[in-house]
């Protein structure tokens, strides 16, 4: 199984609707309110990279209000 995390800086007016908009990605596994640098969490995991690879460069990269996305992958 394959995982990324993402970690988004977020318009605090946006992040809600954010966070609503990124449980709908099929293969996103957890999204929470993070404090600290980062503002939103996201855990992806597939077995099939290309679908993370979707999830992060189309899915999350059409919501409004993010700012700036950091994508880290593990890869087994």
């Amino acid at each position: 199984m394959n995982e990324a995390f993402v970690l988004l800086n977020v318009d605090y007016k946006q992040q809600q609707n954010i966070i609503e908009t990124a449980k709908k990605i099929p293969i996103a596994k957890a999204v929470k309110t993070i404090y600290g640098i980062y503002d939103v969490l996201i855990v992806l995991e597939s077995d099939n990279m290309q679908e993370i690879k979707t999830a992060i460069d189309v899915d999350l990269h059409k919501i409004g209000g993010i700012n700036n996305m950091t994508s880290l992958i593990a890869v087994n």
